[in-house]
């Protein structure tokens, strides 16, 4: 997600630099991400059998929980 530009973006100036926002606010997600995973304090993440959050990772790899961005979210 957000790793290339498309030809639109590469011309358009206020595009490009909504992408370039986009692209480090997704940035900063993942190692929010990242942070949470590697707190011993979280009981809900580490532990015996738990896997690392991996479900709203940006840059993640498929896997055992087919991670990534999903296409809709339900709370």
């Amino acid at each position: 997600m957000a790793e290339t530009k498309k030809d639109a973006e590469c011309h358009e100036p206020c595009i490009s630099k909504a992408f370039e926002r986009f692209k480090a606010k997704l940035t900063d997600l993942e190692k929010r991400i990242n942070e949470l995973n590697e707190n011993k304090d979280l009981k809900n993440r580490c532990g015996a059998g738990i896997i690392p959050y991996e479900a709203m990772k940006p840059r993640s790899k498929p896997g055992i929980t087919g991670s990534g961005v999903p296409y809709s979210v339900s709370i």
